[in-house]
């Protein structure tokens, strides 16, 4: 991705409604830009994932396994391990999105740090996408409805269930369905939850007794996982594939930065990345330590100081300015001057000059 030449000035912006006054101070049209780009980090506030996503080996090596759930041929449970930012929500968001335009069964459950217990919210989330209406969940109802049916009440939770009929009440609902996906987001969260143990087994029963046409995916912390495969090793070894999200290169990040910039950009003609370049980028990247979220966080720390400055281009010096931290506010030196105080009276203890 090469940058203009920097003998070219930057093209004129085109008007389009939205766009901010030029020379206004905060003004992205200078750089091409509707508006900052960077605003929405995190991909959990993105319908169009799918859009801004950026490819990884680890993405490569997922495809061949949702295809043989897609065809029956293979059931499989996949855990996304990362830190926080690293892309885990958002792999999980892109099964959704592949598995609902290819008709499948996707249930996509967020474990959130506020949710007391996890069993009702979920078997709820399941039943809600059964598609069964009128009389049909009434007189028809289908065997593993009837089952999930009592879970989605808290009150079954509160009381304590069976983990084992849970699983397989669970399992029931995806075989019948599949090919289907179980796509839980942020599993240690479970850590926060009264019912951790029980789920625990729930999932182990649910591993087991899922069938082909099955996809479960859960996304994780590091030490959660670690701390899960030491109090539950038999749930963790029933897991086919652990991928653990790595961090991005710059070229991988410089792709990320120019998909987000596309969205907002009002001069076409202009370089993918402008006004970043590939030194920039590196340096947006080694602060954010290959972070993908902390490095978009970071070049709208950047485009934001870019544009306030009025500045054309953003180098890496620009990024270590924006980026140092602000130290305390200088103290006021606007006090109005007056005469000099007259110096001290001497103590009555202190000797006098003869």
């Amino acid at each position: 991705m090469t940058p203009p030449p920097a003998s070219k000035s930057p093209a004129k912006p085109v008007s389009k409604k939205g766009a901010s006054a030029p020379g206004t101070p905060g003004a992205y049209d200078r750089f091409g830009l509707l508006g900052n780009p960077f605003r929405d980090l995190a991909s959990e506030g993105l319908s169009d994932v799918e859009l801004f996503h950026v490819n990884l080996p680890v993405d490569e090596s997922l495809a061949p396994i949702k295809e043989e759930v897609f065809a029956k041929e293979n059931k499989t449970v996949v855990a996304i391990i990362g830190n926080q930012g690293a892309g885990k929500t958002e792999r999980l968001l892109l099964a959704s999105s592949e598995g609902t335009a290819r008709g499948a069964y996707v249930v996509y459950y967020d474990i959130s740090e506020k949710v007391s217990w996890v069993l009702p919210g979920l078997a709820q989330r399941m039943l809600d996408g059964a598609s069964l209406g009128g009389f049909s969940k009434i007189f028809s109802a289908p065997p593993w409805y009837r089952a999930l049916a009592p879970l989605a009440k808290p009150a079954t939770s509160a009381k304590g269930y069976d983990p084992i009929a849970a699983g397989k009440a669970l399992a029931a609902a995806l075989n019948a369905r599949a090919p289907s996906f179980l796509l839980l987001n942020d599993l240690h969260n479970l850590a926060t939850v009264p019912e951790a143990d029980a789920f625990a087994k729930t999932l182990q029963e649910l591993f087991d007794s899922i069938q082909p046409g099955v996809l479960v995916m859960f996304g994780s912390f590091p030490g959660y996982f670690a701390a899960l495969s030491k109090k539950y090793p038999a749930l963790v070894s029933r897991i086919n594939r652990t991928v653990f999200l790595p961090t991005m290169s710059t070229e991988e990040a410089g792709l990320m930065l120019a998909k987000k910039l596309l969205a907002k950009r009002l001069v076409e003609s202009l370089d993918p990345l402008y006004p970043f370049d590939r030194p920039s980028v590196e340096a947006l990247n080694a602060s954010a330590m290959g972070n993908p979220r902390r490095l978009l966080e970071l070049a709208d720390r950047a485009l934001e100081y870019a544009a306030s400055h009025r500045s054309y281009r953003i180098t890496p010096d620009l990024v270590r300015t924006a980026l140092a931290p602000r130290g305390p506010a200088p103290p006021t030196t606007d006090v109005p001057a007056g005469p000099p105080s007259p110096p001290p009276a001497p103590s009555p203890s202190a000797p006098q000059p003869s």
